[in-house]
């Protein structure tokens, strides 16, 4: 478990060096709500919430890249509308069966495809990128609103199997997070469970909320693994409506535990990311906390 954990936080702060590089580029858009400073889920300019993912090898972004960069849109609290992808092929016969599989995941979600750029190049790995527009509902929802007593839910399946299989859990757990928004649930904090696994994620949720979490349940073993479940940090009070509309969309949904005013990761009884680590962690994280809407 140590060196799970220690795998997952290392995984969170794989891209500090390059933020901190673009750390000033947010000051040269206008509008701009959630930039490189939030490095939250998606960017967010205006009404727009945009993400780009990749790249990916073709054997997974064929299969599920376009249904994690609207993931992304999503958590945020965004309806994607629309999409570009960019893909380095072997061969142009190639191509139109990836394109295909894309157009499976594009269809199943009600997310065209509109553009993009398709190459042939020399000694380069075939490889694919999304990118994906969306119109925000509402606010924003940050990654980093955890309060003192939340409880931290994860939502939806784990996004696995066929393409046709991933779009259907994809979609259910879309469907089930609109209609929390649509049914004025308090969500204070919700993050995308992908890269570095639900472990890494929740960790950057509470280093960015300045928060500690007492871990109650054990959602899934491999702390690791990307899942594209939705972690949820929201008001004792919340839960019971959170569950009744989950059961409703047939959408699973685990209480995973309570944030904590105490700056410490524990499972059960056991501290497994103490003071000092959290301090360090916090110290060395480059976000700055989005300007008030």
């Amino acid at each position: 478990m140590k060196s799970d954990i220690k795998r997952a936080i290392g995984h969170m702060l794989e891209t500090n060096l390059v933020r901190k590089v673009f750390w000033h580029m947010d000051d040269k858009v206008d509008n701009l709500l959630y930039g490189i400073r939030q490095g939250d889920d998606a960017a967010v300019i205006g009404e727009w919430a945009v993400n780009m993912e990749g790249p990916y090898p073709l054997k997974i972004g064929r299969k599920t890249g376009l249904i994690h960069t609207c993931s992304d849109i999503v958590v945020m609290g965004a309806k994607p509308l629309f999409a570009l992808n960019s893909m380095q092929v072997d061969s142009i016969k190639d191509s139109e069966s990836i394109a295909n599989d894309i157009k499976k995941q594009s269809n199943g979600l009600g997310v065209p495809i509109v553009g993009g750029n398709t190459q042939l190049e020399n000694d380069l790995k075939p490889c694919i990128s999304f990118v994906v527009f969306g119109k925000m509902l509402g606010k924003p929802i940050p990654d980093s609103g955890a309060k003192h007593g939340d409880r931290i839910l994860m939502l939806g399946d784990v996004v696995e199997g066929e393409i046709g299989e991933r779009v259907y859990r994809a979609k259910v757990k879309f469907e089930t997070f609109f209609d929390l928004i649509e049914n004025n649930i308090e969500i204070h904090a919700s993050k995308d469970a992908s890269r570095g696994g639900w472990f890494g994620n929740l960790t950057e949720m509470l280093i960015k909320s300045k928060k500690g979490f007492t871990i109650g349940s054990i959602p899934f073993p491999r702390i690791t693994r990307y899942m594209g479940t939705y972690l949820l940090a929201v008001p004792r009070k919340e839960v019971k409506r959170i569950v009744e509309i989950s059961a409703k969309h047939k959408c699973p949904v685990v209480d995973m535990g309570k944030v904590e005013k105490e700056l410490r990761i524990s499972i059960g009884d056991e501290v497994v990311v103490d003071e000092k680590k959290m301090h360090e962690l916090i110290r060395g994280f480059p976000y700055r906390k989005a300007r008030r809407l």
